[in-house]
């Protein structure tokens, strides 16, 4: 197993408690976090709970950094959020986001500020451009969304729970959200993987109130 699959390792020794795949975690995710901070502190966070004190003091110069990524967006956009800019909507990213601030805050209150969790649950619940709707099925203050295009095939329905890929940004400065067509796979598709990350970013998230 090679660095690079560090998450796959700590995963495997959370199930196992082998300790060579502990040591496969350590050997990877050193580099990752030099290589790149913001993509590899979610890993490095995830771990705080089997190492030892040594490992959480050892990642709070990465953790200082990560602070810098998550405030550069005070700047970049009224949410506070990475929007996605590609062709696919960036909920996902959003709710990776928030999850990932989550565990920053639970270890490392003195560094990362509690309110950028809820610039991310805003973001989802309806404060994004476009409409004031709630990208989560069925949750939501003005109205969630209605039409999704869902694996169980009722295509102008939802699955309760449902997370739209949301939002999706049309050059040059157009973002847009149809909800009266849900064929738009990159704004309106519901999926199990996008759903599970809501509500492992929503369980992290009731767990710090």
């Amino acid at each position: 197993m090679g660095g690079t699959n560090y998450n796959t390792a700590l995963q495997l020794y959370v199930s196992t408690r082998e300790p060579a795949y502990l040591e496969q975690f350590t050997a990877g995710v050193w580099p990752a976090l030099e290589r790149n901070a913001n993509s590899a502190i979610g890993a490095a966070l995830n771990a705080i709970p089997y190492m030892d004190a040594a490992y959480k003091e050892r990642l709070r110069p990465y953790v200082e950094k990560y602070k810098e990524y998550v405030e550069s967006f005070e700047s970049q956009n009224p949410y506070g959020v990475p929007i996605g800019l590609g062709n696919w909507a960036g909920s996902g990213q959003v709710v990776s986001f928030g999850t990932t601030v989550c565990n920053a805050v639970r270890h490392f209150p003195d560094i990362i500020r509690k309110d950028h969790i809820y610039k991310a649950a805003a973001f989802l619940f309806g404060c994004h451009p476009y409409h004031n709707y709630s990208l989560v099925a069925a949750v939501g203050a003005t109205r969630p969304k209605e039409v999704f295009y869902g694996n169980n095939r009722a295509d102008f329905s939802f699955i309760p729970g449902n997370v739209a890929p949301g939002v999706l940004f049309r050059q040059p400065d157009h973002f847009e959200n149809y909800d009266d067509w849900p064929f738009l796979w990159g704004q309106n598709e519901g999926t199990i993987a996008g759903n599970v990350s809501y509500l492992i970013f929503g369980e992290t998230f009731r767990s710090l109130q």
